[in-house]
């Protein structure tokens, strides 16, 4: 959905720029966005969003102890362990 019809930025855009760190203000915001002063109907939404998202990351570094660097995954590792077949009896059941 669209944030701001008179630049075409969405919803996208602004959580991309909140979620990569570099952006922590809506000021911030509208500059990596490219805003130019239009309308400004899209004010108060911007301010919302920009509210939700640190009250959200707030709450989240309070309950894992604070941000944590990010880091590579590492490689899975697979065991190179190939299952034996199962041996097949040769007894016969003569009766």
């Amino acid at each position: 959905m669209y944030v701001c019809v008179c630049n075409a930025v969405t919803e996208d855009d602004v959580h991309g720029c909140m979620a990569n760190g570099a952006c922590t203000t809506a000021k911030e915001v509208k500059a990596a966005c490219g805003w130019k002063p239009s309308c400004g109907s899209c004010t108060k939404r911007i301010h919302a969003m920009v509210s939700r998202f640190r009250t959200a990351s707030e709450l989240a570094d309070a309950l894992t102890g604070g941000p944590l660097p990010l880091a590579a995954a590492p490689e899975p590792t697979y065991a190179a362990t190939v299952p034996e077949p199962a041996e097949e009896s040769t007894s016969s059941n003569a009766a």
